[in-house]
């Protein structure tokens, strides 16, 4: 379901980085997190956003959004191409947090 961005509630805390576009993770006032897509449609090019999952940590938020990542819309020849890429997106992500 997409959603008008400024339907996420003020006092939700967001978390955004350009290592994790188009998504980023929200932590509701209750604590529970959501890892949103950014997603623009419509002959107006207007900007929603996607709820992709409702992860129980901030951890099962990265690992999630690095899996999605790894899958759009891409073609990969092997599966050593397939895990390397995976390496390389979890590797920007984990660093961001060092």
């Amino acid at each position: 379901m997409l959603r008008k961005p400024d339907s996420i509630p003020a006092g939700d805390t967001l978390v955004e980085d350009p290592a994790l576009e188009p998504f980023f993770v929200s932590r509701s006032q209750t604590g529970g997190f959501t890892l949103y897509e950014r997603v623009i449609k419509g002959e107006n090019n207007t900007e929603y956003i996607k709820t992709v999952c409702y992860p129980a940590t901030f951890a099962n938020a990265l690992k999630k959004a690095a899996e999605e990542l790894l899958n759009q819309s891409k073609s990969y020849t092997s599966i050593k191409e397939y895990v390397a890429e995976y390496k390389k997106i979890t590797d920007r992500i984990t660093n961001i947090m060092e």
